[in-house]
């Protein structure tokens, strides 16, 4: 599939409080299969994430717009697996707000960072037969 990025990037910039949007998955990464979806993930402006609701439909109006299943993915929500493989192998295709990019970069490396130090202890620990240590 040919990803119409302009159309995406225009309705998302048309939104309000969207400081960062990302393409990743399949898409980027070349796996593309019959029943692909488009990986969409946007970051909002501070207290200003989208209720459940408002997410839904989101992920409805874009569907329509390409014409193919969209998952959105709210990284102020994300776990920091997620939003580490955004910004790792994912597409900026919107940036309005330098600095909520910036505090997103620094945060998830940091929250990454701790997650695979906490994960390396607790590896050992099952290694050594010791789980809850």
């Amino acid at each position: 599939m040919n990803i119409p990025e302009r159309k995406i990037s225009d309705y998302i910039s048309g939104l309000e409080n969207v400081a960062v949007a990302f393409l990743f998955g399949s898409q980027l990464s070349g796996n593309v299969h019959p029943e692909s979806d488009v990986d969409i993930a946007i970051l909002f402006t501070s207290g200003n994430v989208p209720t459940n609701d408002m997410q839904l439909d989101l992920k409805d109006r874009l569907s329509r717009i390409l014409k193919s299943e969209a998952d959105v993915v709210v990284l102020n929500n994300a776990s920091p697996i997620i939003k580490m493989q955004v910004l790792k192998n994912g597409k900026k295709i919107i940036e309005l707000d330098r600095r909520a990019y910036v505090h997103f970069f620094v945060r998830t490396i940091n929250e990454y960072d701790d997650l695979k130090r906490v994960r390396a202890i607790n590896e050992n620990n099952i290694l050594k037969g010791r789980i809850y240590d």
